[in-house]
């Protein structure tokens, strides 16, 4: 018996289905549409799952459940809604980026911060919450300041509060400790907790904070969500808040010699947790360290807005768009140029799979700009480089190599490039002002999940090397015919 079954012998006896003539329309047998009713057989054929939908004349509403049941009696629930929740956080990423405004509820007034006795008891998430807010606040305005915060990414003031500070005025550390589980797990809502931890702390990488989460593994529910009375942490260079997982109730620490002991004990921990990114924010590391990431070692896939298109970047083309007062030109100029030509090596393997949107191609024809490099270090690309680089392009997409998303990837935030392999993957965007920021996947399970859905993406959502190729050459062939205007720009006249 499994959910799917038990959909299908449902529809069948609401709908009053007669078996036998569905046999026939699906031309299959008896004996084998029978054990997929009673759950004795999963089926797998998805073509033969659409015909025996279309013979029961199924709703929109009841053929999603059912479609729905059927991936899930072949993939497992986890897989399931992992491929989802991934699939959410992809199209919900941050487009147009603004810094929060720092929160102005749940505290209040100015608390006595610096009382007479060497800790203090709090007794409601008010109280709490004041001093989360000026322990930060006073942290963020001394230079070099520090936090440390042992908890879940589960408390949406602090978070908020944590991404609204501004770098200029706060250009203090936060090294962030926190557990994920050490089995597969999701919230009652179907959510993957780990993605939901990324949405979390993603704000505080928009930022442009100094920010480092490190993890662990445990029980999630034993660790932090029981009996425990002060399982959270924050530490700053004036106190300490050990707090309960509900930040309901806490105490507030002054002492000196106890809080150099916290610290002490807080690092003990850190040395033993893993860094959850390695963050790349220079041009040099990144090509270093992008370059020695396995591609093309086995199956590898980038997921963007804008088109692969750094490997068509001829030594002409650079050396023209890299402004002469840069600063370290020539060796710039010499590692981007190994890593372009590391990159077209790349590109013929079979083992690479790009892809891209129609609106990040015309985003790059009326800017000239790749979000992959930084626009700081090089001029635009003149039209003539830009259409180059296309035509390019197209004899690998004609291969299969980049293909053209549609359905509702098609919509891909411009603000995100996703590229994976078995053992690497990073995500690519730009925070609040402007720097390009790369987040190397450290952990296996987010790094898997991740891999798992750009492998697996529904062809429905992909164009065929044909139809990629065909919308370029069009694309470029009326680039090349139409003159730029400034009252009607190219990516309004073909988009």
């Amino acid at each position: 018996m499994s959910e799917f079954s038990d959909i299908f012998r449902g529809l069948i006896q609401e709908k009053d289905i007669n078996v036998y003539s569905m046999v026939q329309y699906c031309n299959t047998d008896r004996s084998t549409m029978y054990k997929y009713i009673s759950g004795k057989r999963k089926l797998k054929d998805l073509s033969l799952f659409k015909k025996i939908a279309e013979y029961m004349r199924l709703s929109p509403l009841e053929y999603q459940d059912f479609l729905q049941a059927y991936h899930i009696s072949n993939i497992g629930e986890y897989t399931y809604y992992c491929r989802q929740n991934v699939e959410n956080f992809i199209l919900g990423f941050p487009e147009n980026l603004s810094p929060p405004k720092p929160p102005k509820e749940s505290y209040g007034p100015l608390p006595d911060y610096t009382p007479d006795t060497p800790c203090l008891p709090l007794h409601t998430q008010v109280e709490v919450n004041n001093y989360i807010y000026w322990m930060i606040h006073l942290e963020s305005n001394i230079p070099h300041g520090h936090l440390g915060m042992l908890l879940q990414p589960d408390h949406g003031f602090l978070f908020h509060l944590l991404s609204s500070i501004k770098p200029i005025q706060a250009p203090m550390r936060i090294d962030h400790i926190f557990c994920l589980n050490n089995s597969e797990q999701m919230t009652e809502s179907k959510k993957i907790r780990f993605l939901c931890y990324m949405e979390t702390i993603m704000p505080l990488f928009f930022a442009g904070l100094d920010y480092h989460p490190h993890y662990f593994y445990d029980d999630i529910n034993a660790h932090f969500y029981n009996l425990n009375t002060f399982p959270y942490l924050l530490l700053t260079s004036t106190c300490a808040l050990m707090c309960s997982s509900d930040f309901k109730r806490g105490i507030i620490y002054h002492d000196k010699q106890f809080l150099s002991f916290l610290w002490r004990s807080y690092e003990d921990i850190r040395t033993n947790t893993s860094p959850l990114f390695h963050i790349v924010n220079s041009v040099l590391e990144e090509c270093d360290v992008l370059g020695n990431m396995g591609w093309g070692a086995t199956p590898s896939y980038a997921i963007q807005a804008e088109p692969c298109l750094i490997p068509y970047i001829t030594p002409a083309i650079l050396d023209r768009a890299v402004p002469d007062q840069i600063p370290d030109r020539a060796a710039l100029i010499t590692n981007v140029r190994k890593y372009i030509e590391e990159s077209l090596e790349r590109i013929p393997d079979p083992n690479m799979h790009t892809y891209h949107t129609r609106q990040g191609i015309l985003r790059f024809l009326e800017t000239g700009f790749l979000q992959e490099i930084p626009a700081d270090i090089y001029s635009p690309f003149t039209m003539e480089e830009r259409l180059q680089m296309l035509g390019s392009m197209t004899k690998y997409s004609l291969a299969g190599i980049h293909r053209m998303l549609k359905g509702p990837l098609e919509n891909l935030p411009l603000n995100l490039h996703l590229s994976f392999n078995a053992y690497n993957g990073y995500l690519l965007f730009s925070n609040h002002i402007g720097q390009n920021i790369y987040l190397i996947i450290e952990e296996s399970g987010m790094l898997s999940a991740f891999m798992d859905y750009v492998s697996n993406l529904d062809e429905n959502y992909i164009c065929t090397p044909e139809e990629t190729t065909l919308y370029i050459q069009q694309l470029i062939n009326k680039y090349r015919n139409a003159p730029l205007s400034s009252e009607d720009t190219y990516f309004h006249r073909f988009r």
